[in-house]
């Protein structure tokens, strides 16, 4: 029984030596040279586009025996060996990959160190932009102008993706010629422009968050030029008196000056005020008038003949008043008058003589233009 024991032990034993020499074979070829050392790989690495050119971003930690940096594309058929010294803890390179055609690479990046060990690969990827991508690019769309005696506003549509930019070449008041920047999150941009000018545009590109470089569109002409005629500034006029007014009933005197086509000066409902009625509103300082675009009540054509007269003073019997223009409302509730533009004065009187329902008379607002 002994005997029997021992024999199944050395059949035991024999088999087990031979699966462990048998296991031993399969790992030989790789560790008969000793145990393979590898160099710090790269601990992030970035590929940012530009315009035929690419800017490699490496972070290293704890590189100091790290001699070079290699960059491999184009399935290994292009490379660039960088040397470098890196510092310990967390310490970064950056260099540009130049001549690089338009179009999407695969970059394998790895390091060797001073012994000549080399890190795992560490791959990413990046694009090139040249002539296709700016080929494709177009001008923001703009909306409309506008002019003021303070500002020219040019307004424009939403930027499409990409786009970071505006710039606008123009005619300033002096003569002078400016560039002015828009960014794309805005929609509108004033500008101190000559009255009656045209301008030029072009859109700034960038087709990556952090692109090297900025792709621009060629400058064009707008083929509007601003209005030779501007619009004055209201902010600070203001309506100093009125022959009277029922302000309950579209809000009152200030509501000539506010913007607002739907609230209006309306004339006293009761008791009734005899016609003429009038409006007198500080503009700040002379002006030069051009024309008034004046408006009366949505719906309502209560309002029939309008004259404008301009003074220094705010005495509505004084006989300085000039009249400068004159209109009547025929259809619809827009009424403009031309006006002598020669004739200055600080204060502009509204005058009411007549009604198509007499005694009643409304305005909602009053535009005055300069040229």
């Amino acid at each position: 029984m002994k005997t029997a024991y021992k024999f199944f032990l050395i059949i035991i034993f024999s088999l087990f030596f031979y699966s462990c020499e048998d296991f031993m074979d399969i790992h030989k070829q790789y560790i008969e040279d000793g145990e393979i050392i590898y160099a710090p790989k790269p601990d992030s690495i970035a590929f940012i586009g530009g315009h035929n050119r690419i800017l490699f971003r490496c972070w290293m930690y704890n590189g100091i025996n790290v001699k070079t940096i290699n960059v491999l594309w184009n399935d290994g058929m292009d490379s660039l060996s960088i040397p470098v010294t890196f510092k310990t803890e967390m310490d970064s390179l950056e260099i540009m990959l130049s001549d690089m055609p338009e179009k999407s690479y695969t970059f394998n990046v790895h390091s060797v160190d001073n012994f000549g060990h080399h890190s795992l690969i560490v791959t990413n990827f990046g694009s090139s932009y040249g002539d296709i991508y700016i080929s494709s690019l177009t001008n923001r769309r703009i909306k409309g102008l506008s002019l003021t005696d303070k500002f020219g506003t040019i307004e424009w549509f939403s930027a499409p993706e990409g786009l970071i930019a505006n710039e606008i070449k123009y005619i300033k008041k002096d003569g002078t010629v400016a560039i002015a920047i828009m960014p794309a999150t805005d929609y509108s941009i004033n500008i101190d422009v000559k009255a009656g000018s045209k301008f030029e545009y072009r859109s700034l590109y960038m087709p990556e968050q952090e692109c090297v470089d900025t792709f621009y569109t060629a400058w064009v002409e707008y083929p509007e030029p601003f209005p030779s005629t501007y619009l004055y500034d209201r902010s600070n006029w203001q309506v100093l008196q009125v022959s009277d007014e029922t302000a309950s009933d579209g809000g009152g005197m200030t509501t000539l000056i506010d913007g607002n086509l739907s609230t209006y000066w309306h004339s006293k409902w009761d008791p009734t005020t005899p016609l003429p009625h009038w409006a007198i509103i500080d503009m700040k300082s002379p002006k030069k008038i051009a024309y008034v675009d004046i408006y009366r009540r949505k719906g309502n054509t209560d309002t029939k003949t309008v004259q404008l007269f301009v003074s220094n003073t705010t005495d509505p019997e004084s006989t300085n008043w000039i009249k400068i223009g004159e209109g009547m409302f025929t259809t619809g509730d827009k009424l403009t008058i031309e006006t002598n533009s020669d004739i200055q004065g600080r204060y502009l009187k509204i005058y009411l003589p007549d009604s198509n329902r007499e005694p009643f008379t409304s305005i909602a607002e009053i535009y005055v233009y300069g040229n």
